[in-house]
């Protein structure tokens, strides 16, 4: 896995690492602030006759570069484990009670990402082994969940209809992310796992119709790869339907940047 000559590993400090790890992956950028030509991103799939602890291990293990002392080094949970909870019901010692009290599995571990703007905190799940490991292999990770990193992207999009309502949907893997907007206030952030084309047409329209979402007026957002039956059917329901266009300032840097997810994209920018 080697890195471009443009990027000097020697001088590790003037770049951000950010790691982005599932449960069947593991991908990690190198950037330089306000320079993204440097921008490196590379990626690799996890063996599912070992456990996600080992996977990482071996790779932190292979590429100890990554155990640098970096300008900032990032780690990005994708799951479906998380909760967004209003900031006046959060309190810091009892986060793993309050997690634990919605989801049939449990955490040992929970970790919270507070979001000023609008007033709430995303509190996530990870494996306690895990985030010791990392916490000691990495120099000053900062974690962060990735639908904490795409509230916020989104949440500045589409600022044009920002008196309309706005639901986002971002399609990734095997999960699908649907972000809600009620005039400009963050309402709902769900993710869906694994789940059939019509399973997800259905929770998305639900969706819509449970938050009062007008099909005349509202605006759908897309981003990523749906099935073609799931734009096909949402269609035929939602009239404003629009793509995500990657931040224009991706264009500029190189072909990895338009190839990083979105959450990993906005570290970057």
């Amino acid at each position: 896995m080697f890195i471009p000559e443009n990027i000097d590993l020697g001088q590790s400090e003037k770049y951000i690492l950010s790691i982005r790890i599932e449960p069947n992956r593991f991908m990690f950028s190198i950037s330089e602030p306000n320079y993204g030509k440097s921008f490196c991103l590379r990626d690799t799939t996890f063996s599912t006759e070992i456990t996600l602890l080992n996977n990482i291990q071996r790779i932190i293990f292979d590429f100890n570069f990554l155990t640098q002392e970096f300008l900032e080094t990032n780690v990005i949970i994708v799951s479906p484990e998380y909760d967004f909870v209003p900031s006046a019901y959060f309190g810091e010692h009892e986060k793993i009670d309050l997690y634990n009290r919605t989801h049939t599995d449990k955490a040992e571990r929970i970790l919270s990402n507070k979001n000023e703007k609008y007033s709430c905190v995303n509190q996530f799940k990870i494996d306690e082994d895990i985030y010791e490991f990392l916490s000691r292999s990495l120099f000053n990770p900062k974690y962060t969940h990735h639908t904490s990193l795409l509230v916020d992207l989104f949440g500045d999009k589409g600022k044009s209809v920002s008196l309309t309502s706005k639901m986002f949907l971002n399609f990734h893997n095997n999960l699908l992310d649907i972000i809600c907007f009620k005039n400009s206030k963050f309402t709902h952030c769900l993710t869906y796992e694994s789940e059939p084309a019509s399973n997800l047409v259905y929770f998305i329209l639900k969706l819509w119709e449970q938050c009062g979402f007008d099909q005349l007026t509202d605006h759908l957002y897309i981003a990523g790869s749906p099935e073609e039956e799931i734009k096909h059917t949402l269609q035929e329901y939602i009239k404003n339907i629009n793509p995500v266009d990657t931040p224009r300032e991706v264009y500029l840097w190189n072909e990895d940047a338009l190839k990083a997810p979105l959450d990993l994209i906005t570290l970057s920018l």
